[in-house]
């Protein structure tokens, strides 16, 4: 994650005209998810069959935050869909068969659960597959939310890099910065809002010190400047927003009112 981009969003937080609303819950009351674009490239005019899959596929992506397309390519060898995010491809799909679980999946579903529920945030703690330095990563994070006032309304979810079922969400997380898919590093994600990302902390960047620095992001005041440059990206999920619970940090800053001076 750019660390000195964050402080400088979260000193302008206090240095602008801001809002009492925190970062993490104006985010989710009020962003609209950036849309993902999946694109059907065939050789051909499109059959009646494709037609009628993709009209179908269509309705059940219905909700969620992408927009499907058609486009001919003849160069092709055979038709197939690819998703992308700024006309940057995150992943492609062989066959309809393949897209059954685009816009779900067990994680997103639990992850969505706890934001609408009115957690902080979750902590979404991509391993790098050596068991040793994952349990460095593991160990730091647990410890700095067991001396977080805030530690009880974050949750931390573990997520395999090689995960068949979560394979979509590794490559969109993999995508936030250019170069992540060939860093093979623990990797901490802080999500927020609408399924929002932040470029996550790797390595040794996964520090009492760079969480926090986080966190503070999290519970500023909201501010223009943090609005118009809000950092990370949107994961692709299927789901309603307007149903989600009053952020639980309010109880926690009114209780503690030395927070409003951190």
């Amino acid at each position: 994650m750019k660390v000195r981009y964050l402080k400088i969003l979260f000193i302008g937080a206090v240095l602008c005209l801001a809002c009492t609303t925190k970062v993490s819950e104006w985010v989710l009351l009020n962003e609209t998810p950036e849309n993902y674009v999946l694109v059907y490239f065939h050789k051909r005019a499109l059959t009646a069959e494709e037609i009628q899959q993709n009209a179908k596929l269509e309705q059940e992506l219905d909700g969620a935050n992408v927009v499907f397309k058609t486009m001919e390519r003849r160069e092709i060898e055979k038709p197939y869909y690819a998703l992308l995010y700024n006309n940057r491809i995150v992943s492609d799909f062989e066959n309809y068969k393949a897209l059954q679980d685009l816009a779900v999946s067990p994680i997103r579903n639990k992850i969505a659960s706890e934001l609408k529920g009115g957690k902080l945030c979750v902590l979404l703690y991509l391993k790098s597959g050596n068991n040793k330095k994952d349990e460095v990563g593991l160990e730091t994070i647990n410890n700095t939310l067991k001396s977080s006032l805030f530690g009880n309304i974050i949750s931390v979810v573990e997520l395999n890099r090689n995960s068949v079922d979560e394979s979509l969400l590794v490559s969109m997380l993999l995508s936030i910065e250019s170069d992540l898919k060939e860093i093979h590093e623990p990797m901490l994600f802080g999500v927020f809002g609408c399924f929002r990302a932040l470029e996550p902390l790797l390595a040794k960047g996964i520090s009492e010190g760079n969480i926090n620095l986080m966190l503070d992001f999290l519970t500023a005041d909201c501010s223009c400047l943090i609005k118009d440059n809000l950092p990370g990206r949107n994961m692709l999920y299927s789901g309603k927003w307007e149903d989600s619970q009053p952020a639980l940090v309010n109880a926690i800053i009114d209780s503690n009112p030395q927070l409003l001076h951190h």
